[in-house]
């Protein structure tokens, strides 16, 4: 079977597990389709989000397995549900060898982050590095579906990378839950606001404000900022970067975000208080044109991953 065959294969399988349309991790613009990164498995809906571009030019993060020479390379791509799975990868470099010069990014050479299909679930944890090169960590329980793992790091020297592989969870899938605009969440006791409204193609500042009995709660640092916040587009959980404008928490904890396209958004926002790390789950509808920003709260929103 050749390479295409074995992609489209591959796509028709998990779209069938996750119930049809478009499967995670499609990739979107000028992608090469070459076999360079086939062997390291594919993408969805026919497209190959595990190519390797010669440079990369790409309106977000998380859609390649490999990516100016560096790849993802996982032990494993199938996890089992209901459990605490050992999960174990490296990071090769344009010599094939796994990379073991990082530049630190807030705090840790690497992050990683695994979201499921439906945005609904969402981990951001930090492996270990053993001398051989190999990350490795022990992935909370995750729900039966189809999941999006990101390596967000930067070799020493080079541009800052996030790249992306799909993981398989088996078991029996829950019906598709629409999305709709959300932007107000309880998290552990305490109330978490989003304010601002993203457009896409420019850069915007987003707000989130903590509150305790109706006060104003200043986090605790946390990774070196007041903050962190995690953008993933619904339909390919194409992965954005996000700065945070604040490194010293005081109240409101702002961020500069840039979508490259209109569509429905989960902003995750890693956040420190009383000693332990919270994460509030928002929803963001984003519309084509800046006139219709405010009318999106009421707009719901289906998964194209579904």
């Amino acid at each position: 079977m050749n390479a295409a065959a074995k992609l489209a294969a591959y796509a028709l399988v998990l779209a069938a597990m996750i119930g049809g349309g478009a499967g995670i991790g499609a990739a979107v613009g000028p992608i090469d389709t070459s076999d360079g990164g086939g062997e390291h498995g594919a993408g969805h809906s026919g497209s190959t989000s595990e190519a390797t571009p010669a440079t990369a030019e790409l309106p977000a993060g998380g859609l390649l397995v490999s990516q100016d020479g560096y790849t993802f390379d996982p032990a494993a791509r199938t996890l089992d549900a209901g459990r605490t799975n050992p999960f174990s990868f490296t990071i090769t470099g344009p010599d094939g060898e796994p990379l073991e010069d990082y530049e630190r990014l807030h705090d840790r050479e690497l992050h990683l982050i695994v979201v499921s299909g439906d945005l609904a679930e969402f981990h951001h944890v930090h492996p270990t590095r053993d001398e051989q090169g190999t990350w490795s960590i022990d992935l909370p329980a995750l729900q039966p579906g189809a999941h999006r793992a990101y390596a967000d790091f930067q070799p020493r020297d080079r541009d800052q990378l996030t790249l992306g592989i799909d993981l398989t969870v088996p078991g029996q899938i829950g019906p598709p839950v629409a999305l709709v605009e959300r932007r107000t969440v309880e998290v552990d006791g305490y109330e978490v606001t989003l304010d601002g409204h993203p457009e896409p193609a420019r850069e915007s500042d987003v707000t989130i404000t903590v509150r305790r009995d109706g006060e104003v709660i200043t986090t605790e640092p946390y990774l070196g900022a007041a903050g962190h916040l995690v953008a993933i587009r619904d339909g390919d959980l194409a992965y954005l970067h996000v700065h945070p404008l604040d490194d010293e928490p005081n109240g409101s904890v702002r961020f500069a975000i840039e979508v490259p396209s209109a569509g429905t958004y989960g902003l995750y926002f890693d956040f420190a208080l009383d000693g332990a790390v919270h994460t509030a789950v928002f929803t963001s509808v984003i519309n084509a044109g800046p006139s219709a920003a405010d009318d999106s709260a009421d707009t719901p929103a289906t998964h194209d991953s579904h």
